[in-house]
């Protein structure tokens, strides 16, 4: 059903339907909940997904592209154009499209209950206000209040959680003020607004021309930190299920470039000791979220400094980028037992963790995997395509084999117009060891490099 319109599709009373709403990266968790949801509603499940994602072919399922650069966008424009929009305004636009309306009325008349994954969850997602629909991930509200930066870096100090020094501003003059007390120590500064995904809204900065040039435009707060150099940039994924039901399940290291998130490897090289620390600090950050009422998938972020000291840097209260392959390396790890996706579904709609869970090996183990998000650093027009030669599922299990791989996925195409900062493609590499991940990795970005020729 690649690309097929929901209209088109028989919304017969045979299957339990259930939607995907938010980008196309984490798209294949919906796989992993077919199974869960088809013994909920005691028939076969089948997800339709509506993503923002503008590219030449889609996987083997039922999707709906809705933003500005879709057909029905009315742009007039030859050449298809991914331009790259936030979780907020890609909610807003889903909630006001007829095609989407429809098709959510269409599944309620059939089933009376809709349940909806989403990558992120938002306040502008305001068809979720039926209460027939049912969402799986944070109450959008808590989640908003849990991801203010500002807000992170007061409860950890309260918390006890070590944090690198700095301050909260209640605005620009006086982030300059603090953010020239590190200079004048020789340091930089990190600088991040309150709100800041994938480090979209931060910067490493020198000098106060620079933090007074990328916040020209900036209102309210900033949060003004030292930038402590080091060695690792560990991030922990995990489940929120209440205050004492916080479930880790996996500790990898992130690619970031500058303030970028790039990717990430798995499993982590830190040591036994700083692994358990960067779980502890993690379950009591999972505690705090879910005594504020959070339930769901969320992730902490940390640095490692050249002694071996471990700082939190910020909570994620979402699903994050690698989601996909923490659960493929889960099912692989920990077979027979539920699958991450699964365990967020339990967590949401009932309140707990499922029953008999454990947790993965975070440091050694047969499967390794990485990841490479490869976005456009100016505005571009790519020229070829380049298809994935397997889904994730298949490469992982040949990964479990002895055989190291690497596959290209949500690549946008040829004749596509890319905006700065978005998508190209990703590259995701398995093997048995980490140099498999490695050399899988540095062969799908010259594949890919070669498209933009």
């Amino acid at each position: 059903m690649s690309e097929e319109k929901p209209s088109e599709i028989n919304l017969g009373s045979d299957r339990s339907w259930f939607l995907y709403i938010g980008e196309i990266k984490t798209a294949g968790l919906n796989r992993l909940l077919v199974e869960p949801i088809s013994r909920r509603y005691g028939k076969p499940a089948a997800c339709i997904h509506i993503v923002p994602d503008v590219l030449a072919h889609y996987p083997e399922e039922a999707f709906l592209v809705v933003g500005p650069g879709s057909d029905r966008a009315g742009t007039g424009c030859p050449d298809r154009r991914n331009a790259r929009i936030s979780p907020h305004a890609f909610a807003a636009m889903v909630s006001g499209d007829e095609t989407v309306k429809n098709l959510v009325k269409q599944i309620l008349e059939v089933q009376g209950e809709l349940l909806v994954n989403v990558f992120e969850t938002s306040s502008e997602l305001s068809l979720a206000g039926d209460e027939r629909i049912k969402v799986i991930g944070p109450d959008p509200h808590i989640a908003r209040s849990l991801n203010n930066k500002l807000h992170q870096y007061e409860v950890a100090l309260e918390m006890g959680i070590p944090v690198p020094p700095g301050s909260i501003c209640a605005g620009m003059d006086e982030a300059l003020v603090h953010s020239e007390k590190i200079f004048s120590r020789g340091g930089r500064a990190f600088v991040s607004g309150a709100y800041s995904a994938g480090g979209s809204n931060s910067i490493v900065a020198s000098t106060k021309d620079q933090v007074r040039a990328r916040f020209a435009q900036a209102s309210g707060g900033l949060l003004v930190t030292a930038f402590i150099d080091h060695r690792y940039d560990p991030t922990v994924l995990g489940v929120v299920a209440g205050k004492d039901d916080v479930f880790i399940a996996s500790v990898a290291d992130q690619n970031i470039q500058g303030t970028r998130f790039m990717g990430s490897t798995f499993p982590t090289v830190l040591g036994r000791d700083t692994v358990l620390q960067l779980k502890d600090i993690t379950r009591k950050v999972g505690s705090y979220m879910g005594s504020k009422g959070y339930r769901g998938i969320f992730g902490c972020d940390y640095i490692v400094d050249e002694q071996g000291k471990v700082f939190f840097i910020e909570v994620n209260a979402r699903k994050q980028g690698t989601t996909m392959e923490t659960s493929l390396a889960m099912t692989h790890n920990l077979p027979g037992k539920p699958t991450f996706p699964e365990i967020e579904l339990i967590a949401v709609l009932e309140g707990r963790l499922p029953d008999g869970l454990e947790e993965m090996n975070n440091m050694n183990g047969p499967l390794c995997w990485g990841t490479y998000n490869y976005k456009a650093v100016d505005d571009c027009l790519v020229r070829n395509y380049v298809p994935p030669s397997m889904n994730e599922e298949k490469l992982f299990d040949q990964a479990m084999t002895g055989r190291g791989g690497h596959i290209v996925l949500d690549h946008v195409g040829p004749n596509t117009s890319i905006t700065a900062g978005g998508f190209i493609a990703r590259i995701i590499a398995a093997g048995p060891t980490p140099e498999d991940v490695r050399k899988g990795l540095e062969e799908g970005e010259r594949r890919v490099k070669v498209s933009l020729r």
